[in-house]
């Protein structure tokens, strides 16, 4: 055991002076330590033990610096300024250079010609025979353009068509190319170089022919008249041809043993001539460009007239700092791409392919499962949302941003972007969802009710449907920002901490808001009123207008509005529910017959019972309840009939036209109000005049009081 501890502890001295040594890059002087360490091991290996000395590890290498965007951006633009210099040293070079490859350069340039050809017209095949395999797999879909879904996908055939055949074309011909010349040099690469520049051709050929369609206008997808589609197909096919054999000579002479500027001017050149020549094509047709993004609308809107005026400078610019970007990437990192300049058209096809997938399963798949159009209207902004996210995600890898600086920063956008995609449709989805409920609880309502408030007012549904659009906006923004706030490196856990913090702070504090909003789920919980129903909650009386969390708003039938708390309601009175009695006082003489009086009331309720018009109006017809007061002028005889909530005021006019008419033709006499003033002790007649206005008006009062008290009945 001793023994054991003995080299363990001379290990871990052993890797103690590797590490020394390591880090101060000097050799350890030899000393009396050393010494007696070395003696130690004699030792043990005399006593017939292994003794194994293990060196520590070498610590990693230091990342390399990042250089600041602000050198990068100087010393890039010295690099080119030297690049710019050297273009007239680069005929030399590149002779120097086929000096150097072989003694007979007519002989090498032949040869790459013939295996050149070769290559493209084994390509070709493949390309020929696959755009004929597409054509013949999608003959049976043939069918008019005369739908969305049949446009996109006769734009997507053909995309497919011709895409698939530069697949085919780079395929067979990279094979070809492995066949013949299977050892690395230049020649293979500047075939290698011609087969990608006839695919990037015949690609971008087959998106020109999808997108802008210039032999035939119902098979457009662009909105471009037929001028314009035939210019642009033109001359972005014209500047690809021109870019391509410009590219395929100067990346082909890059292959040669040439000097390293010579190398980097060359591979400038063809970036230069594209930036160049789409700047002159946008510049050409900025007009017309402009007028298509502001649409036929005669009055766009602010982005569509900002975007139509901006939309140069923006394409324009992106182009340069594309250029730039590749200068910097050729002469700081030494490497070349040309991903930055394509990038825009390698995720608008991918973005105008999926927002056409989205469209395509719309129109076939789920339009029969949709009613409203509303819905649709919704699935093609959030399929354009999508789109557009895969189109920038498509951006980024093209342009590598992996390796750069703003990486981070650039996926929490994405992240940030694609959360509020999340939220805002689905806020859309629940806001749509509630307004078409709400419509059709209004039409199954039937529709308002005349009167005054006493309506049965809207379902159940309806009522906590507008609630639930609140809460629920509340849950998506809660939850949007918590995700946010996540992507962008914020600890979310201390948050929630602090909110039930801060939630029992507000319960103690507030007592009353939390008992409103308790009292208020339990009142819709037990269906108490709706939205549209004529209550009375203590003094206050009218029909319930807004419903909220914490409280309620009353409309009077006078026209005032009432906000009450849930927490205030003791006793709550529904005037619009199931049924209601409405009962007539008709003030008759006394030398009226009640027994006629009453079968004239019978007959009344019979005929409006069968009346077409009103009679599905009555729970129960009208009836006489016989004399229920006897006043100093007249007896009072009540009429009685049962309606639904609200249709009380509509039958009330009926009934009483009904009755002034047989009461008429029976000769049978209301009686009028008299009021009978005694005045003694006096004989001034300006006095009892006096008295007698003071009880009519005393008798107004009492009446007013009265009807007050008894709501708008």
């Amino acid at each position: 055991m001793t023994r054991i501890l003995f080299a363990t502890l001379l290990m871990l001295f052993t890797g103690a002076a590797f590490a020394q040594t390591a880090s101060t890059g000097a050799t350890p002087e030899p000393s009396a330590n050393s010494a007696a360490m070395t003696a130690a091991v004699n030792a043990l290996e005399a006593g017939g033990n292994n003794v194994f000395v293990v060196p520590p590890a070498a610590p990693p290498p230091a990342p390399a610096p990042q250089m600041a965007p602000m050198d990068r951006m100087f010393q890039a633009r010295m690099a080119f300024a030297d690049l710019i210099r050297n273009i007239p040293n680069l005929p030399a070079d590149i002779a120097n250079g086929f000096s150097v490859v072989g003694r007979d350069s007519v002989t090498w340039l032949v040869k790459t010609i013939l295996y050149v050809g070769l290559c493209l017209a084994v390509g070709w095949v493949g390309y020929w025979y696959t755009g004929r395999l597409v054509r013949r797999m999608t003959r049976r879909t043939d069918r008019p353009l005369d739908s969305r879904s049949a446009l996109i996908s006769n734009a997507l055939i053909v995309m497919l068509r011709h895409l698939g055949g530069a697949a085919a074309l780079l395929v067979i011909g990279t094979i070809t190319l492995a066949i013949v010349q299977p050892e690395a040099s230049p020649q293979r690469a500047t075939i290698f170089t011609a087969i990608l520049a006839a695919t990037l051709f015949v690609a971008l050929r087959g998106v020109l022919l999808a997108v802008l369609s210039p032999s035939d206008r119902a098979a457009r997808l662009a909105p471009f008249d037929d001028d314009l589609a035939h210019a642009l197909f033109r001359e972005v096919l014209g500047a690809l041809i021109i870019t391509d054999i410009i590219g395929f000579f100067a990346i082909s002479f890059s292959h040669l043993p040439i000097a390293l500027a010579s190398k980097h001017t060359l591979l400038l050149i063809p970036a230069f001539v594209a930036v160049i020549l789409l700047s002159i094509i946008l510049l050409i047709h900025r007009p017309k460009l402009s007028r298509v993004i502001l649409g036929t609308h005669p009055r766009p809107n602010k982005l569509r007239r900002l975007l139509s005026v901006v939309w140069p400078v923006l394409a324009i610019g992106y182009l340069v700092a594309s250029f730039l970007n590749t200068v910097s990437r050729l002469t700081i990192d030494n490497e070349y791409t040309a991903g930055p300049i394509i990038a825009p058209t390698v995720a608008l096809i991918v973005a105008l392919i999926t927002a056409g997938l989205l469209i395509i399963l719309h129109d076939q798949r789920l339009k029969l499962g949709i009613i409203h159009d509303a819905w649709t209207d919704l699935y093609e902004r959030v399929s354009i949302g999508v789109s557009v996210l895969v189109g920038f995600v498509v951006l980024g890898i093209v342009w590598d941003v992996r390796r750069a600086v703003w990486f981070d920063e650039a996926e929490a956008v994405l992240g940030i972007a694609a959360t509020a995609l999340v939220a805002w449709a689905a806020w859309e989805a629940v806001r749509l969802w509630v307004t078409i409920r709400l419509e059709e609880e209004t039409e199954s309502a039937g529709g308002d009710h005349e009167g005054e408030g006493f309506g049965p007012g809207v379902s159940r549904l309806a009522t906590l449907l507008p609630i639930f659009r609140s809460v629920m906006f509340f849950v998506i923004i809660s939850v949007c920002v918590t995700v946010v706030l996540s992507s962008l490196g914020v600890s979310v856990a201390p948050l929630f901490a602090g909110a039930g913090i801060v939630g029992l702070a507000i319960g103690f504090g507030s007592q009353a808001l939390i008992r409103d909003i308790f009292s208020g789920a339990f009142f819709l919980f037990d269906d108490a009123f709706r939205r549209g129903e004529y209550i009375s909650v203590g003094s206050t009386a009218g029909q319930v207008e807004k419903i909220s969390v914490r409280s309620f708003q009353l409309r009077h039938h006078e026209g005032p509005l009432h906000t009450i708390p849930f927490g205030e309601i003791k006793q709550l009175t529904n005037f619009s529910r199931d049924w209601v009695i409405m009962k007539l006082p008709v003030r008759l003489t006394y030398d009226t017959d009640v027994e006629k009086v009453r079968k004239l009331i019978k007959n009344i309720g019979l005929e409006m019972k069968a009346d077409p018009e009103l009679g599905h109006l009555f729970m129960e017809p009208p009836k006489s309840q016989g004399v229920v007061q006897m006043e100093d002028s007249a007896m009072i005889i009540r009429i009685k009939f049962k309606t639904k909530p609200g249709d009380q005021f509509l039958v009330r006019r009926h009934v009483y036209q009904r009755v002034r008419e047989a009461f008429a033709a029976n000769d049978i006499h209301f009686a009028h109000r008299e009021v009978t003033v005694r005045v003694t002790g006096t004989d001034d007649e300006e006095v009892k005049r006096r008295a007698a206005t003071a009880a009519v008006r005393a008798m107004d009062e009492d009446e007013r009081n009265k009807k007050a008290s008894a709501g708008p009945v």
